[in-house]
């Protein structure tokens, strides 16, 4: 079974999100202590700045998803992305107070099943954003898989839930413009910053930070001309490079405070774990200062320190000021399209589940005809002592054949009956039909699916009919 437990921008404020917010090092640790819970047989990790979730996959998504709240419970108190090592002890196991699970609780998004699968693929298309539409969280779901795959925590159930996830963001941005509007963090902050400054032509700002957020909003803030930019980065190397393909100066994170009193926008969008601008570094920089500072800061982890927001001509916004920038106006229609192409990769998922299911009864199977194959040839054979070594491999290869062409008719009707019946119907047609001595494999994944929504069904109905190609993981044998 798979399931996801998370929380997103639409649940949960700032300062929940940012102690539950996995960057990369303690990814890593969190991907390596999962893998050993008995509970979880897969796991991927989708952290961005607007949401932490944890998609499970094992044989029990009940014991799966209470494995993962204490997890998360466990990292809050252990400190967070802030704290080192914090995700390794999360996974120690020690118990966790009732009033912290009910505090967390209240935020958590828990789904399983279909409606998780619907959950990773609204995400993956745009439609779960900050910005509805923005592109950046389909490379996001890209390198959650990535990174699991390399920690070895993904198997067949997360690989075909998230490769299918992917193709159908890939989709949802061709087949409709929702994503050729201009939706993204970094036009969003932008756009934020010109009605705060009044204007953003002839400013200088300084970019902390030279991720790709920061990156798109040094183009942005060219185009609505910006006079000078000045690029900030923890590696000066890397600094350096990105400046000079953007145009900007190069600087580094030790020289902020004598930055600060030359420009007039600050944004800052780093992979820190902990607070990269002080309150007391801004307090240094605008001593004596009567033009406005506006500082955006689109970290989760925050880069700054809350209390800079209050010092006299600071206006400090975080990335959930963003929020309502860039609105879905007129695109209703791209909208009503992409919620389309989720319910149909939704039933291109279940169809795929269902076949799954009837793997090992079809197995079974082949084991059964391939018994009673060799079995009739030794027969026959014993009858043909005559026959040379030639003949007798003729005779061979022919019932070889015969059998291969029969069974390869019989699995692709099977398959094609089990994407739209339950599949432990179909096992147990099997079993009757060609009895077929059931095995606790078979036993075990005739369980019935979750019932497929109504809006499933709906676009089950269109495509009856047509061959749907489900998820191919890797690894997986097919039958001919």
């Amino acid at each position: 079974m798979i399931g996801v437990v998370g929380l997103d921008h639409h649940r949960a404020p700032m300062a929940v999100r940012e102690r539950l917010a996995f960057v990369e090092e303690s990814l890593g640790e969190a991907l390596e202590a999962l893998r050993g819970v008995e509970a979880l047989s897969e796991v991927v990790i989708l952290s961005t700045c607007n949401r932490t979730e944890i998609y499970g996959a094992g044989p029990s998504w009940p014991e799966a998803r209470q494995v993962i709240e204490a997890f998360l419970a466990r990292y809050y108190l252990a400190g967070g992305p802030a704290a080192p090592g914090a995700a390794a002890r999360a996974a120690a196991g020690q118990s966790v107070p009732i009033g912290m699970q009910g505090l967390l609780s209240r935020y958590l998004i828990r789904e399983e099943e279909l409606a998780a699968a619907r959950h990773l693929f609204q995400v993956a298309a745009g439609l779960r954003s900050m910005q509805v539409g923005e592109s950046e969280i389909l490379g996001q779901v890209k390198e959650a898989l990535t990174l699991a795959s390399r920690a070895g925590t993904v198997g067949e159930e997360l690989h075909a839930l998230f490769t299918t996830a992917l193709r159908l963001g890939k989709r949802a941005r061709t087949e409709t413009d929702i994503a050729r509007v201009d939706a993204s963090i970094g036009r969003a902050a932008v756009d934020l910053a010109r009605d705060a400054l009044g204007g953003l032509a002839g400013r200088s700002v300084l970019l902390i930070g030279a991720g790709r957020t920061n990156q798109l909003c040094a183009r942005l803030l060219r185009a609505e001309g910006a006079r000078r930019l000045i690029l900030a980065n923890r590696t000066a190397e890397t600094a350096r490079e990105v400046a000079r393909a953007l145009g900007a100066e190069a600087a580094s994170l030790g020289s902020l405070a004598e930055l600060i009193p030359q420009v007039q926008l600050i944004i800052s969008a780093t992979a820190a774990p902990h607070t990269v601008l002080s309150a007391a570094t801004v307090a240094q920089a605008c001593e004596g200062r009567h033009a406005p500072l506006v500082i955006l800061d689109l970290a989760v982890p925050r880069d700054v320190e809350e209390s800079a927001g209050l010092l006299p001509s600071v206006c400090l916004y975080t990335i959930d000021a963003l929020q309502g920038e860039g609105e879905r106006g007129g695109r209703a229609g791209d909208l009503e399209r992409v919620g389309q192409v989720v319910e149909e990769a939704v039933l291109e998922l279940h169809r795929w589940q269902q076949v799954r299911k009837v793997a090992p009864a079809i197995a079974a199977l082949r084991q059964h005809v391939d018994a009673s194959q060799r079995s009739e040839l030794a027969r026959a054979l014993a009858q043909l002592e005559h026959l040379d070594a030639h003949d007798r491999e003729v005779v061979r290869q022919f019932g070889q054949r015969m059998v291969d062409k029969m069974f390869h008719h019989l699995v692709s009707r099977v398959r094609a009956i089990a994407q739209d019946e339950p599949a432990d119907a179909v096992i147990d047609l099997m079993m009757r039909l060609f009895a077929v001595p059931p095995t606790p494999t078979m036993l075990a994944a005739s369980r019935p699916l979750q019932a497929v929504p109504s809006t499933v069904s709906l676009a089950s109905s269109r495509a009856r009919g047509q061959r749907q190609t489900p998820p191919k993981p890797a690894g997986r044998r097919r039958y001919r």
